[in-house]
């Protein structure tokens, strides 16, 4: 059994004379309210969503405080049941996406729980939710993908890309199509068994001449883009008649040139996805269906995905550092 103390270890956001740093220090652990869960977390997933969160950060644990505790997705150990929980008790494995992850203790709303399925280590728990939500939400929810469509994820080695994969897969797409400007990363991807059925590399290759080899000249009918900026005409020439392109990253920038006769003579589909400005209400039904739909698959091993590294919360900075290197594959998890 656990011991809940009134303090607790986490990493912690500090920003000073406009510049940031992380540490780790000694706070004040959660204060539930109606509806929520204390877990005692046991691994979080670093995400590039952390490298720019500051303390002003509408919904960043701490901030009132003049902090911010950085890390959205976790899994751990229920340790407190909050006033009108009902189906959850003191020892539940759950992971979920949810603020504060990088301490030993984060509240989350029970609603936006999924349960580890008990196979499943804490290390892989702590590093899908965020992954497996955006993918599941941009395949199934969005683009609605259907079986046998083709399905192009632009950079296929980031976690998004590594679970979109898999998750087209599994819902029966083909070809999947991957791409990455790592040539060494692809072939990680394959010696994991975790390549698309076509790699492009687009250091040495054209993605709409390989997209148009692969699919006999229709074009790719779901096309995930982690990327953003440049991609966006890259994409709206891959794409079929009738295609749907989700926009779920903006690694290469936030704006674009959009070519309007070409979106409208393909008939295509323009699809901006965020968790940022979704409801509770929203966020759990998205929660609840990528639970009970992709988790089986995930305790029966036909969906994996790599822990590239672990780092203690001592380490934390190391961890942002290792994020920023973009040297990893899969996922950074920080146990606490």
């Amino acid at each position: 059994m656990t011991t809940v103390h009134d303090s607790m270890r986490a990493a912690v956001v500090i920003e000073e004379a406009g510049a940031k740093r992380i540490e780790c220090r000694t706070v004040p652990r959660p204060i539930l309210t109606e509806g929520e869960l204390l877990v005692r977390v046991h691994a979080a997933g670093l995400n590039r969503a952390d490298l720019a969160m500051n303390v002003g950060h509408f919904r960043s644990a701490g901030a009132a405080l003049g902090y911010a505790i950085p890390g959205v997705e976790f899994a751990g150990e229920v340790v407190e049941v909050g006033e009108g929980v009902t189906g959850f008790s003191a020892g539940d494995r759950v992971m979920a996406m949810g603020q504060g992850a990088f301490a030993e203790f984060a509240k989350i709303h029970h609603r936006l729980v999924m349960r580890v399925p008990s196979p499943m280590a804490w290390i892989q728990a702590g590093t899908a939710p965020v992954a497996l939500m955006t993918a599941y939400d941009a395949l199934i929810t969005r683009a609605g993908l259907k079986s046998g469509e083709s399905v192009l994820v632009q950079a296929a080695s980031s976690g998004v890309g590594i679970f979109a994969t898999q998750i087209a897969r599994l819902k029966g797409a083909h070809p999947v199509m991957g791409t990455s400007s790592s040539e060494s990363k692809l072939a990680a991807l394959a010696a994991a068994s975790l390549a698309p059925d076509i790699s492009i590399d687009t250091s040495k290759q054209d993605t709409v001449e390989a997209v148009m080899a692969a699919t006999q000249g229709r074009g790719s009918d779901v096309i995930i883009d982690m990327v953003g900026g440049p991609t966006l005409d890259i994409h709206l020439r891959a794409a079929a008649l009738r295609g749907r392109i989700v926009c779920v990253g903006r690694m290469g920038g936030a704006r674009a040139q959009l070519d309007f006769d070409l979106l409208a003579l393909r008939r295509l589909t323009l699809i901006g996805v965020t968790f940022r400005t979704r409801t509770l209400d929203e966020i759990a039904a998205i929660a609840t269906s990528a639970s009970a739909d992709i988790l089986p698959d995930a305790a029966a091993g036909r969906l994996r995905w790599p822990v590239d590294k672990a780092f203690a919360l001592e380490q934390a900075p190391e961890a942002y550092q290792w994020m920023r290197s973009n040297s990893h594959l899969g996922k950074l998890v920080i146990t606490p």
